[in-house]
């Protein structure tokens, strides 16, 4: 606050202390990546060609942020501790005088390893096209500049697929001529000759979830994982109102981080099609028009994106159980539906 606010109200809780301060590693270093790759390549026939990798990095001095003004797990569940300080929980902070301070290290890492394969066929006779499939992971502890470690005394518990990996990534695009009508009618030639489909159709697996939950790790800052109970989580699942099974988890007892793992489980992927369809007609040697019909989701497939993945439960070592288990499972975001698109350009 203002200096000249300072007055007998500004301490009526006890000790004030400022407010949450950022700090920086003195001697951060610059993140750096080692990369690799071994890959083959084999014509084929027809036109076709396959190439097939193995790619791979790690990085290593990422940038993460942990709170380093924070307590132990279960400080605070010591009926003493704060008593003794007149339940000023500032007053018992490492470093005293100050509340959080966001420490900006550079001691995350990540990795990625994948296959990475693709048929591919160079155009001719009206078609190009390429298959795509990767199979991949990617681990890490953070997922970018300024993330944060929930538990800063606990950095390994962080690491886990990252939000961004996906197992399999199927995606097929495709650029196809109709075949023209050779006949001596100009008007015919006109109307069905010209046409080009093309598309991107993509099946995708989901991004890394991780069930959280409500409790008090007594740290003065936080929130714990869920427990995870054992079981199925798909089981019975996979539809808008439970996607997954919420019977499973339990809040954590006081003063634990929950034994859940960083990533639990995968949610909804992606299941798109995406379609355009050209009619180019050529007026001149100069001058053409173009008829543009695109089509995104195509087949208007409902795709499941957001699931709500957190539990509250009222009491510590309680599972989740019908009357609590709220909104926890049900999907609360899907992608786009379909969309149609039509437009014309003129080239001259």
């Amino acid at each position: 606050g203002n200096m000249d606010q300072v007055g007998a109200a500004t301490f009526a809780s006890g000790r004030k202390a400022p407010q949450a301060v950022r700090a920086w590693a003195r001697d951060g270093k610059t993140p750096t990546i080692y990369s690799w790759s071994l890959g083959i390549q084999r014509q084929l026939p027809a036109n076709f060609a396959l190439d097939a990798a193995y790619v791979g990095n790690i990085v290593r001095h990422l940038m993460d942020v942990r709170d380093i003004n924070t307590l132990p797990l279960g400080a605070t569940l010591d009926p003493n501790l704060l008593r003794n300080v007149n339940n000023v929980s500032n007053a018992i902070r490492p470093y005293v005088g100050y509340s959080n301070i966001s420490f900006t290290d550079f001691a995350a890492n990540s990795n990625y390893n994948a296959l990475q394969l693709r048929v591919s066929r160079r155009f001719s006779k009206s078609l190009t096209t390429n298959v795509s499939y990767t199979w991949s992971k990617a681990m890490g502890q953070a997922e970018g500049d300024g993330d944060g470690i929930p538990y800063p005394f606990d950095r390994r518990r962080e690491y886990g697929p990252l939000d961004y990996d996906r197992t399999h990534i199927l995606t097929i695009d495709y650029v196809y001529e109709l075949p023209k009508l050779t006949t001596n009618n100009g008007f015919a030639k006109a109307v069905v000759n010209g046409w080009q489909l093309s598309g991107i159709t993509r099946f995708w697996s989901g991004t890394p979830l991780t069930v959280g939950s409500n409790g008090n790790l007594g740290t003065l800052t936080g929130s714990p994982r869920a427990d995870y109970l054992g079981g199925d989580v798909f089981e019975g699942g996979k539809t808008r109102f439970q996607w997954f099974n919420p019977l499973l988890f339990a809040r954590p007892q006081e003063g634990n981080l929950g034994n859940t793992a960083n990533g639990l489980f995968r949610g909804p992927g992606i299941n798109n099609w995406d379609a355009s369809l050209f009619k180019n007609t050529n007026i001149t040697e100069k001058i053409r028009l173009q008829l543009r019909f695109e089509f995104f989701n195509l087949f208007n497939h409902t795709q499941f994106a957001g699931l709500n993945t957190g539990i509250s439960v009222p009491n510590p070592g309680q599972a989740v159980t019908q009357a609590t288990r709220g909104r926890t499972g049900e999907v609360t975001s899907t992608r786009d539906p379909r969309t149609l698109q039509f437009g014309a350009k003129f080239y001259f």
